[in-house]
């Protein structure tokens, strides 16, 4: 019969990680104490969360959850084995992406990226690089913004354009029959 402590944890993993699909795996096992409080830290700025797991607990919680792809994938063996801590929060996986690879660039060997799960696609370390390179929610949004915005302005501009020329049409015609006139 399991332990309470690990009853516990089971419905603390359910209750705090059953809803996520979108979340980056790593590492943690080059972080010392000082380095881990800078890392939460950072986290914290970035509006970001993190989760040390014990890995056959979590398997076992998640089973039946959004994780359930990341559990079942090839890519889910390496995840749950050795020291695992899971991103998540903010825009998504890729805001977990960007933040994780920019430790990295910073802080050499503190972290390792397992993989994630971003959605239905399960990521390995080198999806989570790739997906730390996409835009944004923010991103996405200001480009999408700005793709209205010029639509508008082109239209103002060609009327705008369209006028003048009538405008010298009209001068020219004028100044011929003023020269005729004349």
């Amino acid at each position: 019969m399991p332990n309470l402590l690990n009853e516990l944890l089971v419905e603390q993993y359910r209750r705090d990680l059953g809803e996520l699909d979108n979340v980056v795996a790593i590492d943690y096992s080059g972080l010392d104490s000082e380095k881990m409080a800078e890392f939460r830290t950072e986290l914290r700025k970035a509006d970001l969360t993190m989760e040390v797991v014990k890995n056959r607990i979590a398997v076992h919680a998640l089973k039946d959850g959004a994780l359930k792809p990341l559990l079942e994938s090839e890519e889910g063996k390496t995840v749950f084995s050795g020291q695992t801590a899971f991103l998540f929060g903010g825009e998504g996986a890729i805001d977990a992406a960007k933040f994780a690879t920019k430790w990295l660039r910073a802080n050499d060997k503190t972290i390792e990226l397992k993989g994630g799960l971003m959605g239905k696609d399960v990521l390995d370390p080198d999806g989570v690089k790739q997906i730390s390179t996409l835009p944004g929610k923010k991103e996405l949004q200001a480009q999408l913004a700005a793709g209205f915005l010029a639509v508008p302005q082109k239209l103002a501009a060609t009327m705008q354009t369209g006028y003048a020329q009538v405008l010298y049409a009209f001068n020219a015609l004028a100044e011929k029959l003023e020269n005729q006139g004349a």
